[in-house]
């Protein structure tokens, strides 16, 4: 892995590998050995890096991925509703791409912004809190990176492949085919197809969801070549298709939906399609570059006629976005001073647009460049500094706005080795976001009004925080852990707010400031075959008009993972737990969910893998803090559930070869 690939952490982290009992330090000097089995790296900045073996944990969702990371979750139980929570700012002011491709397109209110599968996933790279001008999130950012030939030819194959069948006693079956080789010296090439049907899953009380059945599809091919030991390009298209009779609001809970449209479910299809092309120069520590081209097209449809209210019709609303991200790392040094720069561009052009009954109905355009430039400044071996600048020009335009937002904003971090097992770090990083583009699947029977005299959002993020990381200490093998505090102030955010009702009309306006405030703490250990995980994280948030918080703040939550090894059984087994505290205000209660998973890997059969877990062990009825949750009066519904239940008791089982 090159350089800049851990360099833009701020700060610094650490690694555990949980997947595999296995704990290193981000100062080891060994590379990661070629992967031999389907995995997912997951690194965040929220203190620890966790490397979960994607065949234990048969993640179907991005929640059973990233809830244990601390300071992060992921609300909703439907497929159409993986919305990422970051210290309980939503994905929709933060920086989120898949192999480069900005996916910030805010489609339905009622979903999330994301289809994204993660059994395909090779890394996930998290900033917890926008800690550097690299990135443009108001809460942070996550960088998905999927899997390709390279990673998976075991050394001196040419050619390999991997079959693999999933179910789930919780109303789900899969399997997926993936086939890659090394065609020649130059080229190699990556295929893979994912293929999953759904039903309606019950909650830990028994009680079926509704509008959950339907079929998703992904799609992923690469073409890979190595112009030279420098250069390297990479050709990729992923489609992915999530298509069923789905609730129409599948963010909320099967009571909600029944009160407002009775048993109806709607025909219902989103479908991504994105092409990349990847352009890497690697010139080891002198010089390294990385650029990707992309189109990104989002389509959403629904058919409401079925519907017995008049007002209904069929929907379609699309996203497309395109733009080019660039980025690069050059070191130099002047007068004894060690410099590593990190700057680039990231540009693209958004265009959204609903149709009614096939009649355009709205129409908006976003236009957006930045530039940035960052210098991690080695003051001794154990001091440095990182300052950093950006420059954003964002235009925005709508049937009644054709307005250009700038800004200059900055960032200064740094670091201080106490001594090998100690160490510091703090971080302050201005904050920007033009307004985006209006929802655009405007269902609901509302009509937005634009404000032309909207500003855009501004703020700032300070953190601090501290790690230790010693081997040997206590009489463990290995022992690390830290603490990361935190307060982000946002300026003029923007919210909807409904105006009338009947029919609904509402209009986005600047709502004043509100704050996230709170910490994360992690511990790791690794003694023999044990390796065990140990987080706290807690965010408070508070929105000034108001004193409430935002509507999905997470709390306090308490996760721990365990690992063990049965070498001579070739079995691994995991536990992991997550306990949420009250949160008060808005009533949401406490919960504590728990898993159990075991992998057996025969090596009298090379290339199978064994996999069981049983999610929610002991069946609780939970909703996430991050997801819809509680009791409101609708002046036209009356009184409403909205609580979107997670699924009860599910029991997995899957079984792969690779050959």
């Amino acid at each position: 892995m090159h350089p800049l690939h851990r360099s833009l952490k701020l700060p610094l982290i650490l690694a555990i590998g949980l997947g595999n009992a296995a704990i290193v330090t981000a100062d080891d000097s060994n590379p990661i050995d070629t992967m031999q089995v389907w995995a997912t790296q997951i690194n965040s900045s929220s203190v620890s890096i966790d490397k979960d073996d994607i065949e234990s944990k048969q993640a179907d969702h991005l929640s059973d991925l990233l809830r244990n990371v601390p300071g992060v979750d992921v609300g909703g139980a439907h497929s159409l509703n993986q919305r990422i929570n970051i210290r309980g700012i939503d994905d929709r002011d933060l920086d989120i791409t898949i192999d480069g491709a900005e996916q910030n397109n805010y489609m339905y209110h009622h979903m999330g912004n994301l289809l994204i599968n993660a059994d395909v996933l090779k890394a996930v790279d998290i900033q917890v809190g926008n800690n550097s001008v690299i990135h443009s999130g108001l809460g942070g950012s996550l960088a998905f990176e999927t899997k390709d030939a390279k990673d998976l030819l075991d050394p001196g194959k040419k050619i390999g492949a991997r079959v693999q069948a999933n179910a789930a006693s919780n109303k789900y079956s899969g399997y997926s085919l993936t086939a890659y080789g090394q065609v020649n010296e130059m080229f190699d090439l990556f295929g893979y197809f994912n293929g999953v049907s759904r039903g309606n899953p019950e909650d830990g009380a028994g009680v079926k969801s509704v509008g959950n059945d339907g079929e998703i599809n992904n799609l992923l091919l690469k073409l890979g070549a190595d112009l030279n030991d420098s250069n390297r390009l990479e050709l990729s298209y992923d489609r992915y298709k999530d298509e069923g009779d789905y609730a129409p609001r599948p963010d909320m809970g099967a009571a909600t939906n029944s009160s407002i449209t009775g048993s109806s479910v709607y025909p219902t299809k989103f479908d991504r399609k994105t092409l990349t092309l990847g352009y890497e120069l690697d010139l080891d520590d002198a010089f390294f570059l990385k650029a990707t081209v992309y189109k990104n097209t989002l389509n959403l449809w629904r058919d409401e006629q079925k519907n017995d209210r008049a007002s209904y019709r069929y929907l379609e609303g699309d996203s497309e976005h395109s733009g080019i991200n660039i980025l690069a790392e050059s070191t130099l040094e002047a007068a004894d001073v060690y410099h590593t720069l990190h700057y680039g561009v990231k540009s693209y052009e958004q265009e959204t647009q609903l149709q009614e009954d096939s009649v355009l109905a709205l129409t908006e355009k976003a236009k957006s460049t930045a530039v940035y430039l960052e210098d991690e400044i080695a003051l001794t071996e154990r001091f440095s500094i990182t300052p950093g600048l950006r420059y954003d020009n964002y235009k925005l335009e709508t049937t009644s706005t054709d307005k250009t937002y700038t800004e200059t904003t900055a960032a200064l971090a740094m670091q201080y080795q106490v001594n090998d097992s100690w160490s510091v770090h703090a971080s302050s990083t201005q904050l920007f976001k033009g307004p985006e583009l209006s929802e655009v699947f405007t269902q609901a029977g509302s009509t937005l009004l634009t404000n032309e005299n909207l500003k855009a959002e501004t703020g700032l993020n300070n953190e601090i925080g501290f790690k230790f990381s010693e081997t040997g200490a206590f009489g463990l093998d290995k022992l690390s852990f830290g603490v990361n505090a935190f307060h982000t102030k946002i300026d003029d955010y923007i919210a909807v707010t409904t105006v009338s009702r009947g029919p609904t009309v509402t209009s986005r306006k600047n709502e004043g400031k509100y704050t996230s405030a709170g910490f994360e703490a992690n511990m790791v250990l690794k003694k023999g075959r044990l390796g065990a995980q140990l987080s706290y994280a807690s965010s408070r948030t508070k929105v000034n008009s108001s004193g409430d918080p935002l509507d999905r703040e997470l709390g306090d939550s308490i996760s721990l993972a365990l690992d063990y090894e049965f070498p001579e059984q070739d079995i691994s087994v995991n536990w992991t737990s997550l306990v949420a505290l009250k949160e008060s205000h808005f009533d949401k209660p406490s919960y504590n969910v728990h898993n159990i998973s075991a992998k057996w890997t025969p090596k009298s059969a090379k290339g199978f893998t064994l996999s069981a877990g049983i999610e929610n062990l002991f069946d609780k009825r939970y909703t996430s803090h991050a997801s819809q949750i509680g009791d409101t009066n609708h002046p036209v519904f009356g009184d409403l559930h909205l609580n979107d239940y997670e699924p009860g008791r599910n029991i997995k089982l899957s079984a792969s070869y690779r050959f």
